[in-house]
């Protein structure tokens, strides 16, 4: 009987353990996925011209890098599916209008 319990007390150990770290990484990329839409944004207000996109993405990829976060195909990718994103949605005039807007209020 003590070993059945025991059992099930180290399986509750477990499924806590796997279940805070499940957590705790979700929460992670959800930090660097906010990171590296707002350093595509930036890059985007800073980096101007047609076909920039390759200098655009060495600018946040170093970025990151700088920010300690590991580079990986994994994130390359969403990088490019957040540009992307931001193209089909024509996201770039919002931030764009923003800039244009507190421009505009500091100068009056």
């Amino acid at each position: 009987m003590d070993e059945v319990v025991t059992k099930i007390l180290l399986a509750l150990i477990l499924a806590t353990g796997c279940a805070i770290l499940s957590y705790v990484l979700k929460e992670r990329k959800a930090r660097i996925l906010e990171a590296v839409s707002a350093l595509v944004q930036k890059a985007e207000a800073s980096v101007q011209g047609s076909g920039m996109g390759p200098e655009k993405k060495k600018l946040v990829l170093a970025q990151l890098e700088a920010m300690n976060v590991k580079i990986t195909a994994w994130l390359s990718a969403a990088i490019d599916d957040i540009v992307a994103a931001l193209n089909e949605r024509q996201a770039w005039f919002t931030e764009n209008a923003k800039d244009t807007l507190s421009g505009s209020s500091e100068s009056t």
